[in-house]
């Protein structure tokens, strides 16, 4: 048998002894060893190849080059390991798939030895098993969830996506921007078309030399192959063309499928393995933050490390290439320790004057706190410009514009200095890059109302000329489907996407036939610079993050940037109050009520001026109009206003006001209220005015202007307010109101159809001016009291007017 004995002896060669002896034994051996009847001299030859064989199994096991794919089988029940070419100097076929048991055993064999004979992360592995749906490869699930088995396709789809896998590692290979290898193992095919097994074929001839292995069950004509048939209960082995096999093209010897190996030993061995893929493939927090901060230049892009994978580190951009990402996964899935990992790398690269971050945070959470002060931390990342924690569409609206408005400004510097990109601008003038950053950003298109509408166009012109100016998305959510908002300009925005990101459980920011993010585990990330497009995926392992390394970053970055202000941070669960207003927005004749949902929070009021129709209504029957009439109140007080209050509610502080009227006095007092003088009036709806009231109310909200006296009025109940003020008739004699818990549909019959999309809830408020407001109103978070604060205890007879005033 010329091919067995050559075979053994040049594997045997390199051991010792022993197998030099073999090799003597194996000559004599020649053809005879299956003849009849047998020379027992030819048995003792028989021993001493077995005993040698058994001498060098384990030093030839561990060669990546040789793969033991069974036993050959000799006299008396003895066996030696069937050694064949694997790995970089082969391919290895059988006839039949693996719904034969020992080809079954075959690849869970191959797939542990060609893991563990590699580097870790040396080796992917990318699996098709249509016929037993996967089964073949179940035992190995350690692997699949640590990253090392990419793939299992078990329908004909997804075995394209995964033959597809295998041609973008040749063409990878080719380009020189990968060194690892890729084990194909085709573990049943089923009814697979022609052309999928032509595509086999051909990575079979020209994967060996571009880092590519074909195991290919059921594939007996797989090119460049050891083909193992199946012939009743014994195989016959073909030897691959210029393989040094042995002399012949077939092996002489019997040979046995291998024995399955022990379910322990294959659960275990896959643990091990996985355990040290994923020691490997991890990075710490740590390892994300340069030797040497603030290094990068910003000029032709931004880069940052997020993890690495069998081939590497993963580095991701943002540049003409990669402008924008589009980021997906479920909940809990990662996507906020991602996130972190992103934006703490890149602010650790580039210094603030060449990279600005605005973050919105649109749901629940606390994505974004670990950029900003808060009471228990004082630092913060000065590279933050703004952060939206819980964050109101409106907010959201009021970035983009900014945003946009920043791009105008560019555009014409770049006019004026001839240049087209960002990087020619930083050539004459430092302005930074721009990364905006919105977590779970369907909500700011939810619906289909004004803000929404305003949201996409602003989006779209972000998404198609941010690249040219410097100015960059991340778009983060659990999914982008049934946005209304997105129907007509869906392609028109996520196109200038093209790096997808997905964590698992993401469901469609990648195409839908790519459903890579089905098979990564919590710590992995499907990186995709192709759109999502199937085969174009990197699946990297990002670290979790590091509170130590993130605190000890931003108190660095604090000192190196000392000048540098806290960002503005909008906090959409929290309540205001007047406290916090700072010295330049308190102002003579301006009744402040809240802070605008804006980007830079400023606080929201109305001027007492002299124009016809300066009187203020504050409309709903939230209790919150109170208080902020009382800050309203304090505001005007504190500089030097004089301001009568009236309290009809039995629930206002009257404590800053200059002076207070008896609720019985109220109705007399209207047509006395001196020039110069603010009345502040809570409960007007409760008054219960009669014709002489009214009419004394409606004299004073006319002509009271002029003469400096207007009137500041809480009303509980539309109805009552528009009888109180004379209808139509006297609606622009209260040119501001203060809206509350009353819906669009009910205050545009008197406020006019541009505001029948207004939405009340708590803790906002819609302050219209039709002085300066021409579109819908600004929306604010009205000022309330602080926490614990009550109002005053009242003496006996200090209600009225006269007692005040002794």
């Amino acid at each position: 048998m010329p091919g067995f004995q050559t075979a053994l002896v040049n594997a045997a060669a390199a051991c010792d002894a022993a197998a030099s002896r073999a090799g003597l034994a194996a000559e004599r051996l020649g053809d005879a060893a299956f003849q009849t009847p047998v020379d027992p001299a030819l048995l003792a030859a028989e021993r001493q190849i077995s005993d040698a064989a058994a001498a060098s199994a384990q030093q030839l096991r561990a060669d990546p080059e040789l793969l033991q794919a069974g036993r050959v089988v000799l006299h008396e029940g003895r066996s030696v390991p069937l050694l064949v070419p694997f790995g970089a100097r082969g391919h290895l076929a059988t006839s039949v798939d693996a719904r034969v048991e020992g080809v079954a055993a075959l690849v869970r064999t191959a797939v542990l030895h060609a893991v563990a004979a590699r580097e870790p992360n040396g080796l992917r592995v990318v699996g098709i098993d249509t016929a037993t749906l996967g089964a073949s490869f179940a035992p190995l699930r350690p692997l699949a969830d640590a990253g090392v088995i990419e793939a299992v396709a078990t329908d004909a789809r997804a075995a394209a996506d995964a033959v597809a896998l295998a041609e973008s590692q040749v063409a990878e290979h080719i380009a020189r921007r990968r060194t690892d290898r890729l084990l194909l193992v085709v573990a049943s095919l089923g009814d697979a078309p022609r052309t999928l097994v032509e595509r086999i074929d051909a990575l079979a001839r020209s994967g060996l030399a571009h880092g590519v292995t074909v195991l290919g069950c059921g594939l007996p004509d797989l090119p460049q192959a050891a083909v193992m048939h199946a012939v009743g209960d014994r195989v016959e082995i073909t030897n691959p063309p210029a393989a040094p096999f042995g002399r012949g093209d077939r092996l002489a010897a019997p040979v046995a499928w291998p024995d399955a190996p022990d379910p322990s030993f294959v659960a275990g061995e896959a643990v091990r393995l996985a355990e040290r893929a994923k020691a490997a493939a991890t990075l710490t927090f740590g390892d994300l933050i340069p030797a040497a901060p603030e290094s990068g230049d910003p000029a032709r892009g931004l880069e940052v490390l997020i993890g690495r994978d069998a081939a590497g580190e993963v580095r991701l951009r943002f540049d003409d290439a990669t402008p924008h990402w589009l980021v997906g996964g479920r909940t809990g899935g990662g996507k906020t320790v991602f996130l972190l990992d992103v934006l703490y790398g890149l602010a650790s690269r580039y210094a603030p004057s060449d990279l600005a971050l605005f973050l919105l945070d649109f749901k629940e959470g606390v994505s974004f706190t670990e950029f900003i002060p808060t009471e228990r931390d004082p630092s913060f990342i000065p590279h933050a410009r703004a952060v939206g924690v819980e964050s109101d569409r409106e907010y959201g609206l009021a970035v983009l514009k900014t945003l946009n408005e920043e791009m105008t400004r560019r555009s014409n510097v770049m006019k004026r200095y001839g240049t087209n990109s960002f990087a020619g601008l930083r050539g004459h003038e430092a302005y930074p890059r721009i990364v905006c950053v919105a977590d779970e950003f369907q909500v700011l298109l939810a619906g289909n109302d004004r803000v929404a509408s305003e949201a996409v166009a602003l989006l779209e012109n972000l998404a198609r000329k941010g690249r040219s100016y410097g100015v960059h998305l991340v778009l983060a959510s659990q999914t982008i489907s049934g946005i209304e908002a997105l129907w007509a300009k869906k392609d028109s925005i996520f196109g200038q996407f093209p790096m997808r990101i997905a964590l698992p459980g993401a469901r469609t920011v990648l195409e839908p036939n790519n459903d890579a993010a089905a098979r990564i585990s919590l710590g992995q990330v499907v990186v995709n610079t192709e759109g999502g497009t199937a085969g174009a995926d990197r699946v990297a392992r990002f670290p979790d993050t590091d509170p130590e390394v993130m605190l000890r970053l931003r108190e660095q970055l604090g000192r190196a940037h000392a000048g540098v202000g806290a960002p503005r941070v909008f906090y959409g669960y929290r309540p205001v109050h007047l406290a916090d207003a700072l010295p330049g927005e308190r102002k003579p004749g301006r009744a402040l009520l809240g802070r605008e949902v804006s980007l830079h929070l400023a606080a929201a009021g109305f001027d007492l001026d002299r124009r016809p129709g300066r009187n203020l209504a504050i409309l709903g029957s939230d209790p919150v109009g109170g208080e902020a009439l009382e800050a309203a109140v304090e505001a005007l007080t504190g500089n030097g206003a004089q301001v009568w209050g009236v309290d009809l509610t039995g629930h206002a502080d009257l404590r800053r006001t200059t002076a207070r009227i008896a609720p019985d006095a109220f109705a007399a007092a209207l047509a006395e209220i001196p020039d110069g003088t603010v009345l502040a009036a809570w409960g007007l709806d409760a008054a219960a005015l009669d014709t002489k009231g009214q009419k004394a109310l409606r004299d004073l909200l006319r002509t009271g202007p002029a003469r400096g006296a207007h009137l500041l009025g809480w009303w509980r109940n539309l109805r009552r307010y528009t009888d109180d003020i004379g209808g139509t008739a006297g609606r622009e004699d209260v040119a501001g109101a203060l809206v509350l818990n009353l819906p669009g549909s009910e205050i545009m019959g008197h406020f006019g159809p541009q505001f029948q999309h207004w939405h009340p809830r708590p803790g906002r408020a819609l302050l219209v001016d039709r002085h300066a407001d021409t579109a819908g109103g600004r929306l604010v978070v009205p000022f309330s009291r602080p926490e614990g604060h009550a109002p005053g205890p009242r003496r006996s007879g200090e209600d009225t007017i006269e007692r005040t005033r002794q």
